[in-house]
């Protein structure tokens, strides 16, 4: 009886270390003093031996937001760059960020925006208030936007793509032009927001009859900025009655399934307009979720405040981030910038993040107003050759991109004697695996254990790299 016992022992332990063996983490990695750029590196295998006090404990059983997807802005600057360019280099670059990243998301302005050759409406009538003269064919979208939209779905037929507008006309604001804003924006006659309601629902048609399906919008980008190029200002209170009484029903009547967006600008106030508007009954009824951008700073507490309050109900989803300007575009800073804000908007409850435009010239442009920034891909459409250039926030968006795949959950993640420094999120994706993102901005390497259901893997982060680990659950 004795020697069956400890035989059952053994047999035990061996399922038990065979379990482990046979359990492969994936890892791809990315980071600066390496040649890693997304690149395959060895497996791990878990093992019941503890190596590192810093350790990552994955919590599959605490449970939280799902990924809607990431993606980027298509402007018509980006139009402009990427149909100059050979179809070889549009296939290549669109390969890599619909097929390699992954991206799901994408976003489009309604009328210009800054990163637009020129200010344009599609009526530029005034005082039309039942838009008779309103016209796609205004010699901008038929030649850009359009066509970079209908390539994208030819590489992702289910892309996600949502709108924003900069500015309505010029004779719809009460300073009679498009670019910067009164307080408030839209002048204050009844008919101006009807006749601007109604515009949102006639591009939308426009798009669709166009082949180009919208999944929603945004009520207005930046509503509490006046720049130097397209605005329109409103009060929490002023954006919450435009919905209340004249988008929501125009747009709930005519295309039922889109979803509305408020907010769409820093996290700084994303309190005070979640409050207000989620808050305003009338308003509410209308609205699907809260975006935001990431200019006044991480906060992430900010975003975390409305996901415990509100989360409930309405997703928040990271609309636009770049970085400005264009010069600098290989400094490694900017793609370890763009890794700590998704994963810390994540943490705090995003469903996604859409980076700006999709890519730029050299300069960072064009921009008519001369705001040129940086983006992952800048091309040279005018040099023989024609030249791709891929930045290092291309290779931090795919670590998270290309894995955090649709309906993927936020899951538990317990962090013991870590620094602020080694940031990270975990995920269990559809197909029944878990997803951890580590990224270590130090200036040296860290060792790190991850633990999983009493097993433990034990890895070494290079100094300044982002690192993806894949297991099944």
């Amino acid at each position: 009886m004795f020697f069956l016992k400890i035989n059952a022992i053994v047999l035990i332990l061996l399922v038990v270390f065979s379990q482990l063996s046979c359990l492969k983490i994936e890892v791809t990695q990315t980071g600066e003093t390496t040649s890693d750029r997304l690149t395959r590196k060895a497996d791990l295998s878990f093992t019941n031996k503890a190596t590192s006090s810093i350790k990552f404990t994955i919590d599959p059983s605490s449970t939280y937001q799902k990924i809607f997807g990431f993606g980027a802005a298509l402007t018509e600057a980006a139009a402009v760059n990427f149909l100059k360019l050979s179809s070889d280099l549009q296939n290549e670059i669109f390969s890599q960020y619909y097929h390699n990243l992954g991206y799901t998301v994408a976003r489009l302005h309604i009328n210009s925006c800054d990163f637009s050759e020129s200010s344009y409406s599609f009526d530029d009538t005034a005082d039309d208030f039942g838009l008779s003269d309103w016209s796609l064919n205004n010699g901008h979208d038929p030649h850009t936007l359009i066509p970079l939209a209908k390539k994208a779905l030819s590489f992702n037929p289910n892309l996600k793509i949502f709108a924003s507008p900069w500015s309505p006309p010029a004779w719809m604001k009460g300073n009679n032009q498009m670019i910067r804003s009164s307080d408030p924006g839209l002048k204050s006659n009844p008919q101006i927001h009807k006749s601007w309601a109604l515009y949102f629902s006639k591009w939308i048609s426009a798009y669709e009859n166009e082949g180009i399906p919208i999944w929603g919008v945004t009520v207005q980008n930046e509503p509490a900025n006046d720049p130097t190029w397209e605005a329109c200002m409103y009060s929490p209170s002023e954006e919450a009655e435009f919905i209340a009484n004249y988008l929501g029903p125009q747009l709930k009547n005519d295309h039922p399934d889109l979803k509305i967006m408020i907010w769409d600008y820093n996290k700084d106030n994303i309190e005070i307009w979640a409050d207000t508007i989620l808050g305003n009954k009338q308003a509410s009824q209308y609205v699907d979720g809260v975006a935001f951008h990431w200019y006044s700073g991480s906060q992430f507490e900010n975003v975390q405040s409305v996901y415990e309050k509100w989360g409930d109900k309405y997703f928040l989803f990271a609309t636009e981030a770049c970085v400005c300007p264009a010069k600098g575009y290989q400094d490694w800073n900017r793609g370890e910038r763009y890794g700590y804000d998704i994963i810390g908007d994540l943490n705090a409850g995003s469903i996604g993040w859409v980076d700006w435009n999709i890519c730029l010239d050299m300069e960072g442009g064009p921009n008519h107003l001369g705001n040129n920034c940086g983006s992952p891909v800048m091309v040279d459409a005018d040099s023989n050759p024609q030249r791709v250039v891929y930045n290092p926030p291309f290779f931090y968006m795919g670590q998270i991109s290309k894995f955090l795949i649709p309906d993927s959950i936020r899951i538990g993640l317990n962090i013991q004697n870590n620094d602020e420094n080694l940031v990270a999120t975990s995920f269990l994706t559809p197909k029944n695996q878990i997803v951890l993102i580590v990224q270590n901005q130090n200036d040296n390497e860290r060792s790190f254990d991850i633990v999983y259901k009493n097993m433990i893997a034990n890895y070494i982060i290079p100094e300044h790299a982002i690192t993806t680990f894949v297991f099944d659950a």
